[in-house]
């Protein structure tokens, strides 16, 4: 009975990560009700291994392996395609090592996929502090955004080519289909990824349901504007990068009839068009915005602009 199931192969890709929240990100994963399911763990630290002891201590009910370590690191994207090629399950879901999850996640995602007959699930987070207290009980309802709030069978692949329509750790997929998005492009993340190509070859089932709570602390809190100080900044992190999406998945998936238009939205992008950022301002609002800002304005006040952004926005 349990076969019938279906085995769920959870990919967990570590990074010096802090010892307390990896305590508790996989002892939740150990509590998950779905039974035929494996952890299967990176580490992609050459410089600070996590203990293999410590990591036997926290999971005593559910099968794990760890992967055989490299003589180089990967990066978080190469991490978790490693660990997409290494895996067996009928199903895939991508786990970061500072957040907790439900104990029905697994088994609701996978009731969800089979229901919809979709490629993908995508569940509502939770957001959680350093302490483990609840700061917003549902990022879905707490939020206008297009990206936060589409159901199941919307065609979000636009959108998703240049905001986050969901993080990794809220995703369950086809483990076929997840072998089939493999490599994946370096200059964007995996979870962005396989989104555009579920989103291309079939459907998406959106679970209006918090079943992960995503830890938001010292070490992993990112700003909008991480990392950018200045107008070149901005261009060769965030416009060029998405451009390059967008011309990757076009070789990829040359029928997808969006890729059109988000296309000319990032090219409209790279020539600071304002125009022609109006234009196709629906898909990214506050992209848009601040883009429209940055043309008019000289780059030293931009850096004035970014400055007091960092300081106040957090996403």
């Amino acid at each position: 009975m349990e076969k019938d199931k279906g085995k769920v192969s959870v990919l967990l890709s570590l990074y010096n990560p802090d010892k307390n929240f990896l305590e508790k990100q996989l002892r939740s994963l150990d509590e998950q009700t779905y039974t035929n399911m494996e952890i299967l763990i990176f580490d992609d630290c050459i410089e600070n291994r996590c203990s293999l002891t410590f990591i036997e201590k926290c999971i005593r009910k559910k099968k794990y392996r760890v992967l055989p370590y490299l003589d180089k690191n990967l990066g978080y994207v190469k991490a978790f395609e490693y660990l997409v090629k290494e895996s067996d399950g009928e199903f895939i879901a991508f786990c970061d090592q500072d957040d907790e999850w439900d104990r029905i996640k697994i088994e609701k995602c996978v009731d969800k996929i089979r229901q919809e007959k979709t490629l993908l699930v995508v569940s509502d987070r939770r957001i959680i502090n350093g302490s483990g207290k609840v700061i917003c009980e549902s990022v879905r309802h707490n939020s206008n955004q297009k990206y936060e709030t589409w159901n199941s069978y919307d065609d979000i692949g636009i959108y998703n080519f240049f905001t986050a329509c969901a993080p990794g750790m809220s995703i369950v997929m086809d483990g076929i289909f997840a072998k089939k998005t493999v490599p994946f492009p370096e200059f964007t993340g995996h979870d962005k990824w396989v989104i555009a190509c579920a989103n291309a070859c079939g459907k998406i089932s959106y679970l209006d349901e918090p079943l992960v709570s995503y830890r938001r602390h010292s070490n992993n809190v990112s700003g909008i504007l991480e990392g950018i100080t200045s107008k070149k900044d901005y261009e060769e992190q965030r416009i060029i990068p998405h451009l390059q999406l967008v011309r990757e998945f076009q070789k990829r998936y040359p029928s997808y009839q969006g890729t059109k238009i988000a296309l000319e939205f990032a090219e409209a992008r790279k020539r600071h068009n304002i125009f022609e950022l109006l234009k196709y301002r629906w898909i990214a609002p506050e992209i848009v915005k601040f883009e429209i800002i940055m043309a008019l304005l000289p780059d030293t006040i931009i850096r004035i602009v970014i400055k007091t952004l960092q300081r106040s926005v957090k996403v």
